[in-house]
């Protein structure tokens, strides 16, 4: 069964300089229990006439495919450590559908502080415009990484980046970028370590 959501009208109609923004998509979901709604409502920020989503493939204006990023695998929990000065640094990660993860990340500051948060992110909703990379600590090198949000109240954001580089072994890495951590500095992707698979 498909399901037909229409954000707007698809329509492009010229704006007062004559040019012609997307301001509505058309979003046509086989199962929307393999999608979030974020993810979903993402899609019409990004200006496209129509939408396909249908299980692992996103099909834009009927023309272009992209897969899904298979990073990290559906159904399957991951727990990535790292460790940087006093900083421990524990990240659990289950995959629930195509653009959803849970999540739980564990700060620990020896001999001073902790931190703990339990949530759920979403991937980025233009992935399929282009790839982000991070370096890996461990060979110096780049990999292509899947990037998943969660937004929260007073300016709150995690952003978790899930990726593999060969050099460094076949365990899935990860980066942090967050803030509101309680006594524990912001997270950015050069002072925090990079995260290893157990």
């Amino acid at each position: 069964m498909t399901d037909s959501i229409i954000m707007g009208d698809g329509m492009n109609n010229p704006d007062a300089e004559g040019s012609f923004p997307v301001t509505t998509s058309k979003i046509t979901v086989k199962d929307s229990s393999d999608y979030s709604e974020v993810f979903i409502t993402g899609l019409e920020a990004i200006g496209y006439k129509h939408f396909e989503l249908k299980d692992s493939f996103l099909i834009i204006n009927d023309l272009d495919t992209a897969l899904f990023p298979k990073t990290p695998e559906i159904g399957k929990r991951i727990v990535l450590t790292g460790k940087k000065d006093e900083l421990a640094v524990s990240l659990m990660v289950k995959r629930l559908n195509y653009t959803t993860i849970d999540y739980t990340i564990e700060m620990v500051e020896f001999g001073k502080t902790n931190h703990l948060q339990k949530g759920r992110a979403d991937i980025v909703s233009g992935f399929f415009l282009g790839g982000e990379t991070d370096e890996s600590d461990i060979s110096g090198l780049s990999y292509f990484v899947t990037e998943f949000n969660d937004y929260g109240e007073n300016g709150c954001y995690t952003h978790i980046r899930l990726g593999y580089e060969e050099e460094s072994g076949p365990h899935l890495l990860g980066k942090l970028v967050k803030n509101c951590n309680g006594d524990i500095n912001d997270a950015d992707l050069d002072g925090f370590p990079t995260l290893t698979e157990k």
